[in-house]
């Protein structure tokens, strides 16, 4: 009971920050969500270093940081478009320090370093992206979009945990996720694309089938974004990322699926606009 307790208020304060900087404003965002990548850069690197990798776990957060900023200052307006292609001579900027490190296996230091700019720092990037969007004014942006996201990212993994404990019987994918099941994952897309109705039928943002559509994009890449990580866990040989938060692991445990997601979410809503 008492690390039920401990979780649930753990969980409660991480949703309780997200949504309230994405409430009170987009510059908020992209403080909270810096912290965030942050930490989980540094989660990402240690979790190779335990297995022997010499990678350097400041110059991942460095350039990680970086790549970043560059994205959330375009998004809030602070620096022009053109100025993001510079994340492809940063990116490069790896393949050089390479040069100059004495290791046996270079080439696999360099995919781990590029993986997290992919995998870590643009989409947390792009949650500044979405926090801007749906400008009404010159300063008023439409923060719902970002916190629907968030609620049908949860309420995919809440409720497919939900039904995976009642009715999962057959293995999603047994070999990455023994846990996770196929009655767990049907369970949670519908409960998910039903909330995703009602978001659309009381925001009167897009029509609530586009919605429904929406989340049901958001559910199969969350589910690959949990698995991935589980990958990663796996092949790092970690039970969690971190344990930064009591009962819940690390930050890249808890943005895992949100993480592999953002990406489609930016996509679907600039095909929309």
């Amino acid at each position: 009971m008492k690390n039920l307790i401990i979780r649930t208020l753990a969980g409660a304060v991480f949703a309780s920050l997200i949504i309230g900087s994405i409430l009170y404003h987009p510059i908020a965002v992209f403080i909270v969500f810096f912290a965030f990548n942050a930490i989980a850069l540094f989660e990402y690197t240690r979790m190779f270093k335990k297995q022997g990798s010499p990678i350097q776990t400041s110059s991942v957060i460095f350039m990680g940081s970086l790549i970043y900023l560059l994205i959330g200052s375009y998004a809030n307006g602070w620096i022009e478009v053109k100025m993001l292609y510079a994340i492809i001579p940063l990116t490069f900027i790896f393949f050089i320090s390479s040069l100059f490190q004495r290791t046996e296996s270079p080439f696999e230091d360099l995919g781990i370093k590029v993986l997290s700019l992919i995998y870590i720092a643009i989409p947390f990037g792009l949650f500044n992206i979405v926090a801007n969007m749906g400008m009404i004014g010159e300063n008023q942006t439409e923060p719902l979009l970002l916190i629907s996201f968030f609620v049908l990212v949860w309420s995919s993994d809440t409720f497919a945990y939900l039904s995976g404990i009642s009715f999962g019987n057959h293995r999603l994918f047994e070999r990455i996720s023994p846990k996770k099941s196929w009655e767990g994952s049907i369970g949670g897309a519908i409960a998910t694309m039903i909330i995703a109705w009602f978001i659309g039928y009381y925001s009167g943002i897009f029509t609530p089938w586009i919605w429904v559509i929406i989340a049901l994009f958001i559910v199969i890449t969350a589910t690959l974004g949990d698995l991935v990580e589980s990958m990663l866990k796996r092949q790092t040989k970690v039970k969690d990322s971190g344990n930064i938060m009591p009962g819940h692991g690390g930050i890249l445990d808890r943005f895992d699926a949100a993480i592999f997601s953002i990406p489609f979410y930016v996509f679907l809503l600039y095909l929309l606009a």
